[in-house]
């Protein structure tokens, strides 16, 4: 079923609709993404018990196209962007920023890493814009402006928390609310579109309560050699692979759709293998992957996830033409499930009973309690990919950036 906008984000058919978002040119070099609503009204909203009752609540009935224009909206500063000069190659970063809530460590690695500083464009997931956790900043203007670049900013969720199970405690009102994704850049972006993608796991009913739905961003982006369409992608952990699979399908028919050969899809692709949507579900994904590979070999498909539960997903690429040949290092992982970060210890207990939790402590310690997963990748066609590698935990004055690593590919020009 496909759908065009307008859809109201407490439509019931939203979370299993495919929705078309038009084509939006960048006719001037700025847009604002200004919503106007109180912290107050957000607070409000957040304590309705469902979404039948928000539904009927009046100041929400009454604001609902301010929340709809704003969750397919965009924010954007390409001011001083213009052809860039000639460079035999671009660099790219995928990075999964954790928010930016450790934004003084995030801007000094993005300004003086000798692999990451200085690249051409960031393709950033998970990126917020006035979010307390955050310190209420607007991650992607500031980093863009401290960094000499332009950026375009695709809100996916307006956020009615403080955020998930190990951000409860910071003790500051969210103000514009909205988390989403990114993509800063050195060079002059056309046109851009959202991609709208369903939900297996309806949000309002989860720690982080939010409204919207995951969002990809799709950027024309005018490299020396010529356009490209660079794809910022954040699949959904809350769901089986082949809802994953399917978002997927849906971002490459917006890319076909979009009328550019050459490609870069970057993102947090979730290649979990396991369906966090619900205790049940998780629990029968364990059983039967245990009981199909072992404990061992379960833990090491994490890092191959293309070629074991995650296959439909990668599938998905390769029909339309993309490899991750050669923009992402197969050897390294991009995020570590460590049993050593006591905020990875408590969002694993409020998925696993703590017998389970212990069991799993336990057949973990030849791991030393860590293990690696491949969750992020980069993905071309059309492009010719020279190096590529994923750095490992970044830090910045002691301290971690987020809990993914950044992926870089160094693309070829002319």
């Amino acid at each position: 079923m496909k759908l065009s906008l307008p859809l109201p984000v407490l439509d019931p058919r939203r979370r299993w609709a495919e929705v078309l978002e038009p084509l939006v040119e960048v006719t001037s070099p700025r847009r604002e993404l200004v919503h106007g609503l109180p912290a107050s009204l957000l607070g409000r909203w957040s304590n309705a018990r469902s979404r039948r009752a928000l539904s009927r609540d009046g100041s929400f009935r009454e604001h609902q196209e301010i929340v709809d224009r704003t969750l397919t909206g965009f924010a954007w500063n390409l001011e001083g962007i213009t052809t860039h000069a000639e460079s035999r190659s671009v660099d790219a970063v995928l990075w999964n920023i954790e928010r930016g809530k450790r934004f003084d460590a995030l801007r000094e690695i993005l300004r003086t890493h000798e692999v990451l500083g200085g690249a051409d464009l960031y393709l950033l997931c998970e990126a917020d814009w006035g979010m307390g956790r955050s310190g209420n900043r607007h991650v992607p203007r500031v980093l863009a402006e401290e960094m000499g670049m332009g950026y375009v900013f695709a809100p996916s969720h307006l956020v009615l928390s403080a955020g998930d199970l190990a951000e409860q405690g910071h003790g500051r009102a969210n103000e514009e609310a909205l988390h989403g994704v990114t993509l800063l850049t050195r060079h002059r972006v056309r046109r851009v579109c959202g991609v709208p993608l369903p939900e297996y796991v309806d949000k309002f009913h989860v720690t982080e309560r939010r409204l919207g739905w995951k969002r990809a961003l799709l950027c024309e982006v005018v490299l020396p050699d010529g356009p490209v369409t660079v794809a910022v992608v954040h699949l959904d952990p809350f769901a089986p692979p082949r809802h994953r699979a399917r978002q997927m399908r849906i971002v490459l028919r917006a890319v076909e759709r979009f009328g550019n050969h050459r490609v870069l899809l970057g993102g947090d692709l979730n290649t979990t293998t396991y369906d966090l949507g619900s205790a049940p579900g998780l629990a029968m994904n364990v059983v039967y992957r245990l009981a199909f590979l072992g404990f061992q070999r379960t833990v090491e498909a994490y890092m191959i996830p293309e070629k074991t539960f995650e296959r439909r997903t990668f599938g998905a690429l390769h029909d339309a033409g993309l490899t991750t040949e050669g923009y992402t290092n197969p050897d390294k992982g991009t995020i570590y499930y460590d049993l050593n970060d006591p905020e990875l210890v408590a969002k694993s207990l409020e998925y696993l009973p703590r017998p389970v939790f212990d069991w799993l402590r336990r057949r973990l310690e030849p791991w030393n309690g860590c293990v690696p997963l491949r969750l992020d990748w980069f993905a071309g066609r059309g492009l010719q990919p020279r190096r590529a590698d994923v750095i490992e935990r970044p830090t910045a004055e002691g301290s971690h950036v987020a809990d993914h690593n950044p992926v870089w590919v160094q693309l070829a020009q002319g």
